[in-house]
Protein backbone atom coordinates (compact mmCIF):
# COMPACT_ATOMS: atom_id res chain seq x y z
CA UNK A 1 0.00 0.00 0.00
CA UNK A 2 1.48 3.47 -1.33
CA UNK A 3 -0.01 5.89 1.14
CA UNK A 4 -0.71 4.68 5.19
CA UNK A 5 0.40 6.20 8.33
CA UNK A 6 -1.15 9.99 9.33
CA UNK A 7 0.92 12.03 6.65
CA UNK A 8 -0.84 10.18 4.04
CA UNK A 9 -4.01 10.40 5.57
CA UNK A 10 -3.71 14.15 5.60
CA UNK A 11 -3.01 14.09 1.68
CA UNK A 12 -5.83 11.75 0.56
CA UNK A 13 -8.23 14.69 3.10
CA UNK A 14 -6.57 17.84 1.11
CA UNK A 15 -6.94 16.01 -2.56
CA UNK A 16 -10.82 15.59 -1.30
CA UNK A 17 -11.23 19.08 0.18
CA UNK A 18 -9.34 20.17 -2.84
CA UNK A 19 -12.13 22.04 -4.77
CA UNK A 20 -13.08 24.09 -1.94
CA UNK A 21 -9.31 25.52 -1.25
CA UNK A 22 -8.49 28.91 -1.93
CA UNK A 23 -6.22 28.10 -3.97
CA UNK A 24 -7.75 25.29 -5.51
CA UNK A 25 -6.01 22.18 -4.55
CA UNK A 26 -2.95 24.51 -2.69
CA UNK A 27 -2.67 22.52 0.71
CA UNK A 28 -3.15 19.12 -1.23
CA UNK A 29 -0.07 20.02 -3.57
CA UNK A 30 1.66 21.30 -0.68
CA UNK A 31 1.26 18.26 1.52
CA UNK A 32 2.28 15.88 -1.86
CA UNK A 33 5.73 17.99 -2.63
CA UNK A 34 6.96 17.39 0.64
CA UNK A 35 5.66 13.50 0.73
CA UNK A 36 7.58 13.40 -2.15
CA UNK A 37 11.01 15.31 -1.64
CA UNK A 38 10.08 17.12 -5.21
CA UNK A 39 10.98 20.98 -6.41
CA UNK A 40 7.62 21.10 -7.61
CA UNK A 41 4.09 19.42 -7.59
CA UNK A 42 1.64 21.11 -10.17
CA UNK A 43 -2.04 20.42 -10.76
CA UNK A 44 -3.10 21.31 -14.45
CA UNK A 45 -6.66 21.21 -15.67
CA UNK A 46 -9.21 21.88 -18.39
CA UNK A 47 -12.26 21.48 -19.90
CA UNK A 48 -13.11 20.36 -23.09
CA UNK A 49 -10.55 20.33 -25.87
CA UNK A 50 -8.87 23.24 -25.50
CA UNK A 51 -5.13 23.65 -25.88
CA UNK A 52 -2.63 22.58 -22.83
CA UNK A 53 -1.61 25.89 -23.01
CA UNK A 54 -5.12 26.78 -21.97
CA UNK A 55 -5.31 24.56 -18.80
CA UNK A 56 -5.74 25.88 -15.46
CA UNK A 57 -2.24 25.55 -13.38
CA UNK A 58 -1.75 25.51 -9.70
CA UNK A 59 1.54 24.55 -8.22
CA UNK A 60 3.83 24.87 -5.06
CA UNK A 61 7.51 25.51 -5.23
CA UNK A 62 9.98 27.13 -3.49
CA UNK A 63 9.60 31.00 -3.16
CA UNK A 64 10.73 33.48 -5.43
CA UNK A 65 11.48 30.72 -8.54
CA UNK A 66 10.84 32.06 -11.81
CA UNK A 67 7.04 31.23 -13.21
CA UNK A 68 7.71 29.25 -16.69
CA UNK A 69 4.49 29.19 -17.24
CA UNK A 70 4.94 32.90 -19.76
CA UNK A 71 7.83 31.16 -21.51
CA UNK A 72 6.14 27.82 -22.12
CA UNK A 73 3.03 29.25 -23.30
CA UNK A 74 5.16 31.62 -25.67
CA UNK A 75 6.81 28.80 -27.35
CA UNK A 76 8.60 26.13 -25.37
CA UNK A 77 5.10 23.97 -25.51
CA UNK A 78 5.65 23.34 -29.64
CA UNK A 79 9.21 21.47 -28.11
CA UNK A 80 7.67 19.53 -25.41
CA UNK A 81 7.52 16.00 -26.11
CA UNK A 82 4.47 14.78 -23.93
CA UNK A 83 0.91 13.86 -25.70
CA UNK A 84 -0.94 14.94 -22.98
CA UNK A 85 -4.54 14.02 -24.04
CA UNK A 86 -2.71 10.37 -25.17
CA UNK A 87 -1.52 9.17 -21.79
CA UNK A 88 -3.66 6.65 -20.05
CA UNK A 89 -5.29 7.51 -17.12
CA UNK A 90 -4.15 6.85 -13.63
CA UNK A 91 -0.96 5.66 -15.21
CA UNK A 92 2.47 7.11 -14.08
CA UNK A 93 5.01 8.30 -16.99
CA UNK A 94 8.52 9.86 -16.50
CA UNK A 95 9.65 12.75 -18.99
CA UNK A 96 11.83 10.26 -19.85
CA UNK A 97 9.80 7.75 -21.72
CA UNK A 98 9.48 10.52 -24.36
CA UNK A 99 12.67 12.44 -25.04
CA UNK A 100 14.03 10.80 -28.29
CA UNK A 101 17.87 11.03 -27.94
CA UNK A 102 19.42 12.94 -31.02
CA UNK A 103 16.38 14.85 -31.20
CA UNK A 104 17.15 18.66 -31.75
CA UNK A 105 13.96 20.03 -30.29
CA UNK A 106 13.78 17.73 -27.21
CA UNK A 107 17.27 18.44 -26.24
CA UNK A 108 16.43 21.94 -26.75
CA UNK A 109 13.57 21.69 -24.52
CA UNK A 110 15.42 19.64 -21.28
CA UNK A 111 18.63 22.29 -21.72
CA UNK A 112 17.11 25.34 -22.46
CA UNK A 113 13.56 25.41 -20.17
CA UNK A 114 13.20 22.70 -18.25
CA UNK A 115 16.78 22.05 -16.78
CA UNK A 116 17.20 26.50 -16.23
CA UNK A 117 14.06 26.05 -14.46
CA UNK A 118 14.88 23.55 -11.99
CA UNK A 119 13.03 20.75 -13.67
CA UNK A 120 14.84 18.43 -15.27
CA UNK A 121 13.18 14.94 -13.71
CA UNK A 122 9.42 14.62 -13.88
CA UNK A 123 6.47 12.58 -12.95
CA UNK A 124 2.74 12.86 -15.06
CA UNK A 125 -0.43 11.31 -14.63
CA UNK A 126 -3.46 12.01 -16.12
CA UNK A 127 -7.13 11.93 -14.69
CA UNK A 128 -10.14 12.40 -16.19
CA UNK A 129 -13.59 13.11 -14.75
CA UNK A 130 -17.18 13.81 -16.12
CA UNK A 131 -18.11 17.15 -17.74
CA UNK A 132 -14.97 16.46 -19.87
CA UNK A 133 -12.20 17.67 -17.35
CA UNK A 134 -8.85 16.22 -18.02
CA UNK A 135 -5.96 17.23 -15.30
CA UNK A 136 -2.61 16.19 -15.08
CA UNK A 137 -0.89 15.80 -12.32
CA UNK A 138 2.93 16.76 -12.25
CA UNK A 139 6.44 16.58 -9.98
CA UNK A 140 9.62 17.60 -10.67
CA UNK A 141 13.56 17.64 -9.33
CA UNK A 142 15.96 18.97 -10.01
CA UNK A 143 18.62 16.67 -9.29
CA UNK A 144 17.72 13.47 -9.00
CA UNK A 145 15.32 11.30 -10.47
CA UNK A 146 12.00 9.76 -8.81
CA UNK A 147 12.19 6.03 -7.24
CA UNK A 148 9.43 3.47 -8.09
CA UNK A 149 8.06 4.54 -4.44
CA UNK A 150 7.30 7.53 -5.46
CA UNK A 151 5.65 6.21 -8.92
CA UNK A 152 3.57 4.26 -6.69
CA UNK A 153 2.39 7.31 -4.37
CA UNK A 154 1.14 8.94 -7.55
CA UNK A 155 -0.81 5.94 -8.87
CA UNK A 156 -2.52 5.06 -5.43
CA UNK A 157 -3.86 8.77 -5.07
CA UNK A 158 -5.43 8.58 -9.45
CA UNK A 159 -8.71 7.05 -8.17
CA UNK A 160 -9.08 9.79 -5.54
CA UNK A 161 -7.69 12.69 -7.43
CA UNK A 162 -10.84 11.62 -9.82
CA UNK A 163 -12.95 12.20 -7.28
CA UNK A 164 -11.87 15.10 -6.11
CA UNK A 165 -12.04 16.27 -10.29
CA UNK A 166 -15.71 14.88 -10.57
CA UNK A 167 -16.59 17.35 -6.76
CA UNK A 168 -14.88 20.25 -9.25
CA UNK A 169 -16.69 19.47 -12.46
CA UNK A 170 -20.02 19.19 -10.08
CA UNK A 171 -19.28 22.12 -7.98
CA UNK A 172 -18.69 24.08 -11.27
CA UNK A 173 -21.51 23.26 -12.90
CA UNK A 174 -23.45 24.19 -10.26
CA UNK A 175 -22.01 27.75 -9.66
CA UNK A 176 -22.53 28.11 -13.20
CA UNK A 177 -26.32 27.58 -13.03
CA UNK A 178 -26.80 29.11 -9.83
CA UNK A 179 -24.99 32.69 -11.21
CA UNK A 180 -27.17 32.21 -14.42
CA UNK A 181 -30.15 31.90 -12.20
CA UNK A 182 -29.51 33.89 -9.29
CA UNK A 183 -28.88 37.17 -12.27
CA UNK A 184 -32.09 35.97 -13.56
CA UNK A 185 -33.95 36.36 -9.98
CA UNK A 186 -31.85 39.63 -9.66
CA UNK A 187 -33.39 41.03 -12.42
CA UNK A 188 -36.57 40.45 -11.51
CA UNK A 189 -36.10 41.06 -7.99
CA UNK A 190 -36.82 38.20 -6.12
CA UNK A 191 -35.32 37.52 -2.75
CA UNK A 192 -35.88 35.41 0.13
CA UNK A 193 -35.75 35.09 4.23
CA UNK A 194 -36.19 32.43 6.61
CA UNK A 195 -37.95 33.23 10.42
CA UNK A 196 -38.12 31.36 13.71
CA UNK A 197 -41.41 31.20 15.45
CA UNK A 198 -41.17 34.51 16.87
CA UNK A 199 -40.55 36.23 12.97
CA UNK A 200 -36.46 36.82 13.78
CA UNK A 201 -34.49 36.62 10.91
CA UNK A 202 -32.31 33.68 10.69
CA UNK A 203 -30.80 33.68 7.09
CA UNK A 204 -31.32 35.60 3.76
CA UNK A 205 -29.76 35.75 0.69
CA UNK A 206 -28.31 39.35 -1.19
CA UNK A 207 -31.22 39.98 -2.76
CA UNK A 208 -33.42 40.14 -0.37
CA UNK A 209 -30.83 42.35 1.57
CA UNK A 210 -31.20 44.78 -1.19
CA UNK A 211 -34.50 45.12 -1.14
CA UNK A 212 -35.61 45.04 2.55
CA UNK A 213 -32.47 47.84 2.51
CA UNK A 214 -34.48 49.91 -0.32
CA UNK A 215 -37.33 50.00 1.37
CA UNK A 216 -39.19 50.96 4.59
CA UNK A 217 -42.36 48.66 4.24
CA UNK A 218 -40.09 46.38 6.31
CA UNK A 219 -37.98 46.88 9.18
CA UNK A 220 -35.68 44.59 10.05
CA UNK A 221 -33.27 45.10 13.40
CA UNK A 222 -30.75 42.49 14.95
CA UNK A 223 -32.12 40.85 18.00
CA UNK A 224 -36.09 41.66 16.85
CA UNK A 225 -38.74 40.41 15.09
CA UNK A 226 -39.65 41.23 11.06
CA UNK A 227 -41.86 44.37 11.07
CA UNK A 228 -43.95 45.19 8.83
CA UNK A 229 -44.66 48.62 8.51
CA UNK A 230 -48.45 47.86 7.23
CA UNK A 231 -50.49 46.91 10.32
CA UNK A 232 -52.49 44.25 7.99
CA UNK A 233 -49.21 42.80 6.63
CA UNK A 234 -48.28 42.45 10.08
CA UNK A 235 -51.32 40.58 11.26
CA UNK A 236 -50.85 38.52 8.45
CA UNK A 237 -47.32 37.54 8.80
CA UNK A 238 -47.82 37.17 12.94
CA UNK A 239 -51.10 34.87 11.54
CA UNK A 240 -48.39 32.49 9.39
CA UNK A 241 -45.77 32.09 11.86
CA UNK A 242 -48.46 31.07 14.19
CA UNK A 243 -50.11 28.40 11.38
CA UNK A 244 -46.94 27.12 9.81
CA UNK A 245 -45.21 26.53 13.55
CA UNK A 246 -48.28 24.47 14.55
CA UNK A 247 -48.68 23.19 10.68
CA UNK A 248 -45.60 22.81 8.29
CA UNK A 249 -48.32 21.09 5.70
CA UNK A 250 -50.28 24.45 5.89
CA UNK A 251 -51.38 26.59 2.57
CA UNK A 252 -48.61 29.08 1.80
CA UNK A 253 -49.85 32.62 2.27
CA UNK A 254 -49.36 36.28 0.04
CA UNK A 255 -48.86 39.34 1.72
CA UNK A 256 -49.20 42.95 0.37
CA UNK A 257 -46.00 45.19 1.65
CA UNK A 258 -46.47 48.29 -0.49
CA UNK A 259 -48.24 49.56 -3.42
CA UNK A 260 -45.58 51.97 -4.96
CA UNK A 261 -42.96 51.17 -5.38
CA UNK A 262 -44.94 47.29 -5.26
CA UNK A 263 -43.41 44.99 -2.52
CA UNK A 264 -45.26 41.84 -1.96
CA UNK A 265 -43.75 38.02 -0.35
CA UNK A 266 -45.27 34.69 -0.67
CA UNK A 267 -44.91 33.06 3.07
CA UNK A 268 -44.00 29.01 3.07
CA UNK A 269 -44.11 26.86 5.86
CA UNK A 270 -40.22 25.10 6.04
CA UNK A 271 -41.60 21.32 5.58
CA UNK A 272 -37.78 19.97 5.77
CA UNK A 273 -36.39 20.23 9.80
CA UNK A 274 -32.90 19.50 10.44
CA UNK A 275 -32.37 21.04 13.30
CA UNK A 276 -34.80 21.66 16.64
CA UNK A 277 -35.58 24.24 19.04
CA UNK A 278 -36.46 27.91 19.11
CA UNK A 279 -34.16 28.88 16.45
CA UNK A 280 -35.52 26.47 13.64
CA UNK A 281 -36.99 28.39 10.71
CA UNK A 282 -40.38 27.67 10.65
CA UNK A 283 -41.11 30.43 7.75
CA UNK A 284 -39.39 30.80 3.85
CA UNK A 285 -40.59 34.48 2.56
CA UNK A 286 -39.90 34.77 -1.33
CA UNK A 287 -39.94 38.56 -1.24
CA UNK A 288 -41.14 40.35 -4.74
CA UNK A 289 -40.22 44.18 -5.24
CA UNK A 290 -40.88 46.49 -8.30
CA UNK A 291 -37.60 48.35 -8.39
CA UNK A 292 -39.83 50.23 -11.14
CA UNK A 293 -42.33 53.28 -10.02
CA UNK A 294 -45.87 52.89 -11.60
CA UNK A 295 -45.49 55.89 -13.97
CA UNK A 296 -42.17 54.05 -14.93
CA UNK A 297 -44.21 50.72 -15.89
CA UNK A 298 -47.09 53.06 -17.31
CA UNK A 299 -44.28 54.31 -19.61
CA UNK A 300 -42.66 50.60 -20.45
CA UNK A 301 -45.98 49.33 -21.42
CA UNK A 302 -46.70 52.29 -23.92
CA UNK A 303 -43.93 51.72 -25.44
CA UNK A 304 -43.76 47.79 -25.64
CA UNK A 305 -47.37 47.07 -26.19
CA UNK A 306 -48.52 50.41 -27.95
CA UNK A 307 -51.08 51.01 -25.41
CA UNK A 308 -52.38 54.41 -24.29
CA UNK A 309 -51.57 55.68 -20.95
CA UNK A 310 -54.95 54.61 -19.67
CA UNK A 311 -54.72 51.15 -20.83
CA UNK A 312 -51.38 50.79 -19.53
CA UNK A 313 -52.49 51.76 -15.85
CA UNK A 314 -55.19 49.41 -16.71
CA UNK A 315 -53.03 45.99 -17.14
CA UNK A 316 -50.49 47.45 -14.64
CA UNK A 317 -53.96 47.12 -12.29
CA UNK A 318 -54.76 43.50 -13.35
CA UNK A 319 -50.96 42.53 -13.17
CA UNK A 320 -51.32 44.00 -9.77
CA UNK A 321 -54.26 41.49 -9.16
CA UNK A 322 -56.85 44.28 -9.23
CA UNK A 323 -60.61 43.28 -10.36
CA UNK A 324 -61.83 45.20 -13.09
CA UNK A 325 -63.93 46.72 -10.55
CA UNK A 326 -61.15 47.98 -8.31
CA UNK A 327 -59.36 49.28 -11.15
CA UNK A 328 -61.98 51.22 -12.36
CA UNK A 329 -62.46 52.69 -9.07
CA UNK A 330 -58.39 53.35 -8.75
CA UNK A 331 -58.27 55.33 -12.17
CA UNK A 332 -61.57 57.36 -11.08
CA UNK A 333 -63.40 55.92 -14.88
CA UNK A 334 -66.71 53.81 -14.66
CA UNK A 335 -66.73 50.02 -14.75
CA UNK A 336 -67.72 50.07 -18.21
CA UNK A 337 -64.99 52.03 -19.48
CA UNK A 338 -62.50 49.89 -17.65
CA UNK A 339 -63.76 47.03 -19.60
CA UNK A 340 -63.72 48.84 -22.84
CA UNK A 341 -59.80 48.99 -21.69
CA UNK A 342 -59.32 45.62 -21.51
CA UNK A 343 -60.59 44.56 -24.43
CA UNK A 344 -58.11 47.03 -26.10
CA UNK A 345 -55.34 45.75 -23.55
CA UNK A 346 -55.81 42.08 -24.97
CA UNK A 347 -56.20 43.27 -28.70
CA UNK A 348 -53.03 44.39 -28.56
CA UNK A 349 -50.72 42.61 -25.88
CA UNK A 350 -52.62 39.39 -28.01
CA UNK A 351 -53.93 38.15 -24.76
CA UNK A 352 -56.58 35.56 -24.55
CA UNK A 353 -58.23 36.73 -21.07
CA UNK A 354 -56.52 38.14 -17.77
CA UNK A 355 -54.02 35.36 -16.64
CA UNK A 356 -52.69 35.38 -20.12
CA UNK A 357 -52.02 39.28 -19.73
CA UNK A 358 -50.39 38.73 -16.65
CA UNK A 359 -47.91 35.91 -18.17
CA UNK A 360 -47.38 37.97 -21.03
CA UNK A 361 -46.55 41.47 -19.17
CA UNK A 362 -44.13 38.96 -16.53
CA UNK A 363 -42.47 37.87 -19.67
CA UNK A 364 -42.10 40.67 -21.45
CA UNK A 365 -38.61 43.05 -21.42
CA UNK A 366 -39.80 45.10 -18.98
CA UNK A 367 -39.89 43.30 -16.15
CA UNK A 368 -35.86 42.86 -16.79
CA UNK A 369 -35.82 46.93 -16.06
Amino acid sequence: MALTGTDDSDILTSLHAGPLDNPLWNRFLTLLRERLGADFCGFFFRQGDAHITDSTEISVGPVGQEDLLPAYTAGFHTLDPIPYDALAPGRVYSLAEFIVAGDPGHERYVRAFLIPGRRQFMRVMRVSAPEGYNAWLMAWRATRDFAAADDAVLAALAPHLAISLELYSVLERERLRAGISGDAVRQLNYGWFTLDARGHVLDMDASAQALLASTTALRVQAGSPLLPASAEANRQLTAALQEFAADPEARPRAVRLSEDPWLDMLLRPVRDHILSGPARPVLTAFVHGDRETGANRVEQYVRLFGLSPSEARLALAILRGRTIAEAAVEQGVTEQTARGYSKIVYAKTGARGKADLVRILLASAARLA
